[in-house]
């Protein structure tokens, strides 16, 4: 397990706050990022504030990330493309 840090809300009423978690080792046919830039767009503001009554506490919203890869799994490597991360055989 790795440590890594994000910001989260606890509540529909709380603020975004740093939220320390552990994520699991990258498996095969994934990578871990560091995370450069992140996007936070208004389905986010929904998903943190539950007003589609589905959201589980803590919400880290932010789904839009620029970063720059870190490790991978084991298997196939990562190539980056313009628009999204792809994978080469």
């Amino acid at each position: 397990m790795a440590k890594a840090l994000g910001y989260a809300a606890n509540h529909s009423f709380s603020r975004l706050k740093p939220h320390e978690f552990e994520r699991e080792e990258p498996q095969a046919g994934e990578i871990e990022i560091e995370v450069l830039f992140c996007g936070v767009c208004h389905s986010d503001i929904h998903q943190v504030k539950n007003e589609w009554g589905n959201t589980v506490y803590p919400c880290m919203p932010g789904h839009e990330v620029v970063g720059r890869v870190t490790r991978r799994g084991r298997g196939r490597a990562a190539t980056r493309s313009a628009t999204s991360w792809a994978w080469a055989a």
